[in-house]
């Protein structure tokens, strides 16, 4: 007996997608940072923790937005880069920060 019901739509499965290679990225530089002194195990945590979420949640609204265009082209395009665009902000935010805490 088949349960569609069980089923997790396309959202889910990337907001949870978006929180482990987040967290995976995260991670490795956290480690790195701890291994150097340069935070506490708790602060690494705590980061890897924060950056999953974001990663997460761009993940799932990108895929809301493109689950809701679907069968438009170009706003299926546009969304995907977008997603791309906010993607590579949120890493370029996490190198500047990881940056200025190091040179104070």
């Amino acid at each position: 007996m088949s349960n569609n019901s069980d089923r997790m739509n396309p959202a889910s499965r990337a907001l949870i997608a978006g929180a482990l290679v987040g967290a995976t990225a995260s991670g490795v530089e956290q480690w790195r940072q701890y291994q150097r002194g340069e935070k506490t195990l708790e602060q690494a945590t705590s980061k890897v923790l924060i950056d999953a979420t974001k990663a997460g949640l761009v993940s799932g609204a990108a895929m809301t937005v493109a689950n809701a265009t679907a069968g438009r082209p170009v706003l299926t395009l546009l969304t995907v880069l977008s997603a791309g665009v906010a993607g590579m902000y949120l890493l370029d935010s996490m190198n500047k920060r990881g940056a200025d805490e190091t040179a104070e």
